[in-house]
C-alpha cells in the first residue's frame, strides 16, 4: 500500500546548519497536493524539494474520488490509465448504494462503470460527462504510490522524507524553511525562492506566515472512521450485487462505507449521534451497526474527527504560499476536498515556473490566490448543501421495522435519495462548471453578466468565456482536444487562422512561445463559440474573441503581469512600459 522512495541527500548537511544550495521551489509536505505541485513543476524542468515528515507514501485511506477534473489533469501527464487500474479489481462497478445496513435491505443505488469500461470506452460515462477522463474511484493509499514513482522519475526532483518543517520565514529574496530530521534530531534550514505550503489542515507553514483558517469550526457531526480488514466480509460481500460505496442507515447511527480493493480493505465512517461525546462512540458498535452483524476483523486504523468548513484568511505571504488543506478544509462529501487541492497545485505550479524563469512577474502569485479563493468559498458551501439536504433521510420513527409502514417508509426514503442526492455523484456543477470572478489571469468579457463561481452543482455549461475551463472536444479521429493543447498557453482557432499569426507574432516579439492548435468548425460543432480561445496551462480559458485585441502583444504582457516593451500603454489592458517575456518550456520527456 505505500513504498518508500528515492530521496536525494546531497545537499543536506550532515552537521546541521544551513543547507549549500538554494531551490528555486521547495514544497512542505508529499501529500496527493504537494505531489501535484512537484510533478508540475518537475516536469517543467524546475529543480524542486520537496520535504515530508512521513518516511512512506501515506496508510490512511482518507481520500476515495479522484474526479474528472483531476484526471484530465493526470491525462497530460500520462498517467490517466495507470491510475485507473489501480485500486478496485478493473471490472469492480464503482456503483454508489443506500441501505439499512450493508447485508441489509437496499433503499436506491447509482450505477457506474468499472475502470474496464472506461478504459475500453463503453463505459456511459461517455455520453453523459463532457470529458474525456470521467472520475475515478481510487483510495488515496493507491494514487499516492504512482504520483511519487512519477516524481522520481523527474530529474529536477528530490524528495526528502523524514523531515518535520516547523517553520518557514519569507525574506526579500528568498524564503528559509527550518526542519528537523526525525531519525536523529538533525536541525537544517533550506533555502528557496518559493516556498508551497502543502502540509495539512496543521499547517505549520500556513502558522509561520501568520494566516488563519476562518469560517465554521464544526459544520456537521463529528465523525468516527474505521479502515479495517476482513476477509469474512469480503466473503459475504461476494454473493451481493457490488458497490463502491454504501451510504447506512441504522437504526440510531447511520454513515457511509467504500470497498477500497474489492476483497478485505474497507473504510467505515459514523457520525456521532447528538449529545455524544465522539470518544464515547466504540469502533466495534460502528462496524456492527454499518454490517448489520459481527465478523472477524482486523482494525488498521480509527480516527476520530470534526467536519469543518474553514478557509484560511490569506493564501500567500511573499515568497510563501498555501494549497490544499493547508488552505482550506470542509466536508470530504462528493470528492471535493483533495480534489480542490488538486487544482491549487496546477493553478499555481505553472504561475510558480513562469515566474522563476523571469518569464512571468510576481503578480501572478496574487492571482493564484484571487481565484482559488472564490471557487474554494463555492465549493466549501457545496459540500455542506450535500450534508443539510441529506439530514432528514431515514428519520422516521418506524423506518426500521418489519412492517407495511417500515417497508413503505424505506421505499420512499429511496425516491427521496435519488432526487435529493444526485448532485453528489453526478457533479459536474463543481469539477467542470467553476469559474474564476475577479483575477487579473484573464481578460473577461466586457459585456458579461457576472455569476456565482459555483451555479449549481449538478450544472455544467460548456463555454469559453475567460476564467471557466476550456470545453473538451471529441475529434474525428477520436483524440480529445485537450490531447493537442501545448504544455503552456495554445492559441485555438476555428477559421481564423490570419488572426492566429498576428496573434503568435505578438507573442514571439515579447519572447514568448504560444502553441497554435487550428480547428475545423465542421470539427468541433458549437462547442467553441468564439474564432480564438487562448487556453493557460490550468485549462483555463485565458481570453477569446472574435476580433483581435487593440494591442495583442500588451494583453500577453498583462496577463503574466510583466511590462510591454512598447512606448504606449493600452486603454484595454492598463500595461505600462517595460521588460521582455521569456520562451517556456515543455513537460520534460
Amino acid at each position: 500500500m505505500s513504498e518508500t522512495l528515492r530521496t536525494d541527500t546531497d545537499d543536506v548537511q550532515n552537521s546541521g546548519g544551513s543547507s549549500s544550495k538554494r531551490w528555486p521551489v521547495i514544497v512542505v509536505g508529499g501529500g496527493p497536493v504537494g505531489a501535484v505541485v512537484a510533478l508540475e513543476l518537475g516536469s517543467r524542468g524546475i529543480p524542486t524539494l520537496m520535504l515530508e515528515q512521513s518516511t512512506t507514501t501515506t496508510v490512511n485511506p482518507r481520500c476515495n474520488t479522484t474526479n474528472a477534473r483531476s484526471m484530465e489533469y493526470f491525462r497530460r501527464h500520462g498517467l490517466a490509465d495507470e491510475i485507473r487500474r489501480a485500486g478496485l479489481p478493473l471490472d469492480h462497478p464503482s456503483d454508489v448504494v443506500y441501505c439499512t445496513d450493508i447485508l441489509g435491505d437496499e433503499l436506491t443505488r447509482f450505477e457506474f462503470s468499472s475502470a474496464q469500461q472506461i478504459l475500453d470506452g463503453s463505459a456511459s460515462e461517455f455520453d453523459e460527462w463532457p470529458t474525456p477522463e470521467p472520475q475515478h474511484r481510487i483510495s488515496q493509499i493507491y494514487l499516492e504510490p504512482i504520483l511519487h514513482k512519477r516524481l522520481s522519475e523527474l530529474d529536477a526532483v528530490s524528495v526528502q522524507r523524514g523531515w518535520a518543517v516547523e517553520s518557514v520565514v519569507s525574506l526579500d529574496d528568498h524564503a528559509v524553511v527550518h526542519a528537523r530530521r526525525l531519525e536523529d534530531g538533525l536541525e537544517q534550514a533550506f533555502e528557496a525562492e518559493y516556498v508551497v505550503g502543502c502540509d495539512g489542515g496543521a499547517s505549520n507553514v500556513r502558522s509561520s506566515i501568520g494566516a488563519t483558517l476562518k469560517g465554521d469550526g464544526k459544520a456537521a457531526h463529528e465523525r468516527v472512521s474505521v479502515y479495517f480488514k476482513s476477509e469474512e466480509l469480503g466473503t459475504l460481500l461476494a454473493d451481493r450485487q457490488p458497490g463502491w460505496m454504501y451510504w447506512w442507515y441504522a437504526e440510531g447511527l447511520r454513515g457511509s462505507f467504500l470497498q477500497l480493493n474489492g476483497s478485505d480493505l474497507f473504510l467505515c465512517h459514523a457520525r456521532v449521534p447528538e449529545g455524544m461525546h465522539r470518544d464515547d462512540l466504540d469502533a466495534d458498535v460502528v462496524l456492527q451497526k454499518a454490517i448489520g452483524r459481527p465478523v472477524a476483523h482486523e482494525k488498521l486504523q480509527v480516527v476520530r474527527w470534526t467536519p469543518r468548513r474553514l478557509v484560511a484568511d490569506s493564501f500567500r505571504e511573499g515568497r510563501v504560499v498555501l494549497a490544499g488543506d493547508a488552505a482550506h478544509l470542509w466536508l470530504p462529501l462528493g470528492g471535493f476536498g483533495m480534489n480542490t487541492g488538486i487544482a491549487d497545485a496546477v493553478g499555481l505550479a505553472w504561475r510558480l515556473a513562469a515566474v522563476v524563469e523571469g518569464m512571468a512577474g510576481d503578480r501572478l502569485l496574487s492571482d493564484y490566490e484571487s481565484e482559488r479563493r472564490s471557487v474554494g468559498e463555492a465549493t466549501s458551501r457545496a459540500a455542506l448543501k450535500i450534508e443539510t439536504d441529506m439530514k432528514t433521510i431515514a428519520s422516521a420513527a418506524n423506518f426500521h421495522t418489519d412492517s407495511v409502514e417500515g417497508k413503505q417508509l424505506r421505499e420512499a426514503a429511496g425516491l427521496l435519495i435519488r432526487e435529493t442526492d444526485r448532485q453528489q455523484w453526478f457533479s459536474p456543477g463543481v469539477q467542470f462548471g467553476a469559474r474564476y470572478q475577479v483575477s487579473a489571469g484573464f481578460v473577461d468579457w466586457v459585456d458579461a453578466a457576472r455569476s456565482e463561481a459555483i451555479r449549481r452543482i449538478d450544472e455544467y455549461v460548456p463555454s469559453v468565456r475567460p476564467g471557466g475551463r476550456f470545453p473538451h472536444a471529441w475529434l474525428a479521429d477520436g483524440s480529445s482536444t485537450f490531447d493537442l493543447l501545448g504544455p503552456e498557453f495554445t492559441l485555438v482557432t476555428v477559421g481564423a487562422d490570419d488572426d492566429a499569426r498576428v496573434l503568435l507574432e505578438a507573442a514571439g516579439t515579447l519572447g514568448w512561445t504560444v502553441a497554435h492548435l487550428p480547428l475545423a468548425e465542421e470539427s468541433v460543432g458549437s462547442v467553441y463559440t468564439k474564432r480564438m480561445t487562448l487556453v493557460r496551462p490550468d485549462l483555463i480559458v485565458a481570453w477569446s474573441a472574435d476580433e483581435l485585441p487593440e494591442n495583442p502583444a500588451a494583453m500577453f504582457a498583462e496577463l503574466l503581469a510583466l511590462q510591454h516593451s512598447g512606448n504606449t500603454q493600452s486603454a484595454a489592458f492598463g500595461v505600462p512600459a517595460g521588460a521582455v517575456l521569456s520562451t517556456t518550456g515543455g513537460y520534460a520527456e
